[in-house]
């Protein structure tokens, strides 16, 4: 080889190495793909919770629209229990007082 040959060889070589040390800096070391790995579990796992959270809480919605419903229908059943029990105590204090009123207008025994 000539001179000139190795000396381009050389320059080239030079150039070659100095793109390569631009490039290093911004590649990935072990370290870094590590960190990467364990922040992609993580959103993994995250997504996975959420994702049973999710079908968690829609049972529970079922679960307290149920109740609520249940609720609902106890507290109607009461109302109208309590009204019934409201109408035969006025009916009965009606049928007393009725009574007391006849009984005060009869002559008294001695």
């Amino acid at each position: 080889m000539e001179q000139l040959e190795v000396e381009g060889l050389i320059k080239d070589l030079n150039s070659r190495t100095k793109r390569i040390e631009q490039i290093l800096p911004t590649l990935a070391t072990k370290e870094d793909l590590k960190a990467y790995a364990t922040k992609e579990e993580m959103r993994e796992e995250g997504e996975r919770t959420r994702r049973h959270f999710d079908v968690v809480a829609e049972g529970l919605k079922e679960s307290i629209k149920l109740i609520a419903d249940g609720y609902k229908a106890l507290d109607d059943r009461i109302t109208a229990v309590g009204q019934d029990i409201r109408s035969v105590l006025d009916n009965h204090e009606r049928r007393i007082t009725k009574l007391e009123t006849q009984e005060s207008k009869r002559p008294k025994r001695r």
